[in-house]
């Protein structure tokens, strides 16, 4: 077995773990499999009207050509076009 095989496979097993998203120039971005709790945390802060900046892994989303990605709930898109729900809990 060759480097490059040695190397391509370390790869694919560290995928494995890791969550993969495509982007528009053909580079992928790589985050640990916790970044998608949190960025969908985020996403439900951002539409209950808090100020909190997008997590990295809903940008990365809402800017992947793949739609099963770009119009998932980890999308920092989605969060900006959604009114933020009106408090009624007095």
């Amino acid at each position: 077995m060759g480097l490059r095989d040695r190397l391509r496979r370390l790869e694919r097993e560290a995928e494995g773990e890791m969550v993969v998203v495509p982007q528009k120039d053909g580079t992928m971005k790589r985050f640990p499999q916790s970044a998608l709790q949190e960025s969908f945390m985020v996403n439900m802060q951002r539409l209950r009207g808090e100020d909190v900046p997008h997590h990295p892994l809903g940008v990365a989303v809402a800017e992947s050509p793949d739609p099963e990605w770009s119009r998932s709930f980890y999308s920092a898109e989605w969060t900006a076009i959604v009114a933020p729900v009106e408090d009624l809990s007095e």
